[in-house]
């Protein structure tokens, strides 16, 4: 039997499914449910806007994150979670990656600009929010999970399995610089 985890984070890019399948496992869970990104808008703990969308004031956000895990068994979700909760504050990481190919579709349906887009996989393609969370939590404590072409509610399942013990963590085994068919090029993302 795996380890209980009262406070799950999940990380991840934009685009990787960190809402839906973080509001799925809150719920097979019955836990809480924490966007850091809606509390950083909801405690106007937001500095400024680019290009990207906005600036969260990390002191700020962090003040009101501990505060509302805190005594809570809860999932909370956000790119900036390695930033904002310390490893006392969550047990256990999940990082969500995705295909760079269907990252450019969800972006596209998102009107991201182009400039958003080439950026974001840029990030997933090197592995930035895993190497964020590793750094910050550690290895023991993460385990990554492949969301492309696959439903929320699946990949909340593969997670609880993780937690049980029932498949062992698995990190580093994500590597989108490999190519996936013949002709794909992921070197359209960069300039």
């Amino acid at each position: 039997m795996g380890k209980f985890y009262q406070k799950i984070g999940i990380t991840g890019n934009p685009g990787t499914g960190k809402k839906t399948a973080g509001r799925s496992l809150a719920k097979l869970l019955n836990y809480n449910f924490l966007d850091l990104n809606q509390l950083a808008i909801e405690k106007y703990a937001i500095i400024d806007e680019d290009e990207h969308g906005f600036i969260a004031d990390l002191s700020l956000l962090r003040k009101y994150a501990k505060e509302a895990v805190k005594g809570k068994s809860v999932v909370v979700v956000g790119h900036l979670l390695p930033f904002v909760l310390s490893k006392k504050e969550v047990e256990f990481i999940v990082v969500l990656r995705c295909s760079p190919f269907e990252l450019e579709k969800r972006y596209s349906s998102r009107n991201y600009s182009e400039k958003k887009v080439k950026e974001n996989i840029a990030s997933e393609i090197l592995g930035i929010c895993a190497y964020e969370a590793l750094k910050k939590f550690g290895r023991d404590r993460i385990a990554e999970f492949d969301t492309t072409g696959r439903d929320a509610d699946k990949v909340a399942g593969e997670i609880i399995k993780v937690i049980k013990g029932n498949v062992p963590k698995r990190v580093g085994y994500i590597d989108w610089l490999q190519p996936f068919t013949e002709g794909e090029r992921l070197s359209r993302f960069f300039d």
